[in-house]
């Protein structure tokens, strides 16, 4: 059984189409990447499949136990964020008790290769130089 199919999905910004006839299906246990240059409707499609965004046209249907989020890509942070802060604030959107917020997070920096939590996430200025924030 399908977690998540989309059928015929339509989506267009002003006269720019970024997708259209688009039909995907995904099954537990599959893991997809999704591959694409800027501009070409990757974070639109996700923030459609999770339900934050109305697709123009086409069909989302999601299994009743499917649990979809959405994490934007976020290139700023406030002053002092931690990684661990960053995916609690995240996990929030979770319906899920916070005590299992805090336990998906700290799953999550351990899959993508963390081995502390406490290490302040910084961005790079326009022109370049690195600056904590």
């Amino acid at each position: 059984m399908a977690l998540l199919a989309v059928r015929n999905l339509e989506k267009t910004y002003a006269s720019h189409t970024l997708f259209e006839r688009l039909s995907l299906t995904f099954h537990a246990g599959e893991r997809v990447g999704l591959i694409g240059p800027n501009g070409a409707g990757k974070s639109t499609l996700l923030r459609i499949l999770a339900g934050l965004e109305p697709a123009d046209g086409g069909v989302v249907e999601r299994a009743r136990e499917a649990r979809i989020a959405y994490l934007p890509q976020v290139d700023a942070f406030p002053p002092g964020v931690t990684v661990e802060d960053a995916l609690l604030a995240a996990a929030r959107e979770a319906p899920v008790e916070e005590h299992e917020q805090a336990v998906r997070a700290r799953k999550m920096l351990r899959r993508v290769g963390f081995e502390r939590g406490d290490v302040k996430l910084a961005t790079k200025h326009a022109d370049g130089a690195g600056a904590e924030r």
